[in-house]
This record gives structure tokens, sequence and C-alpha cells, in this order.
């Protein structure tokens, strides 16, 4: 008998991969209700942050190397 190959599976239900593999679906199913979602406002904000720092960064470098160049 041959397993660990889904492909060639002989043993049928009592192989042991795929009752591993239904084990770790039905344990995820069971604990869905004791994960917590983040709050996505949280990760909305955080990006918006982030968004401005580069903006300001950006802008900085520009007038930077306007002023440096004598463009102004």
């Amino acid at each position: 008998m041959t397993c660990c190959c889904t492909y060639k599976c002989e043993q049928g239900r009592d192989c042991p991969v795929r009752k591993r593999e239904i084990e770790a679906v039905n344990r995820a199913y069971i604990e869905r209700e004791t994960v917590t979602d983040p709050n996505p406002y949280e990760d909305v904000f955080g990006t918006f942050k982030a968004l401005v720092i580069v903006l300001a960064v950006c802008i900085g470098a520009t007038l930077l190397s306007y002023v440096l160049w004598g463009k102004v």
C-alpha cells in the first residue's frame, strides 16, 4: 500500500494524510467562533497615516531639491 501521496493513495478513508487534513478543517470550523476579526477602521487609519507621511516626505524632498538646484 502506498500512502502520503494524494494521487496514488490506495487506503481510502483510512489514509492518515486524509485524516490529518480533515481534522485540520474540522478544527478550523470549530474555532471560527473564538477568532476575533480585527477592526478594519484601525487598518484604514494606519494606512492613511502612512500615506500622509509618504506624501510629506516626497513634497519635502521635492522642495529641498528645488532649493539646492536654485529653481525657486
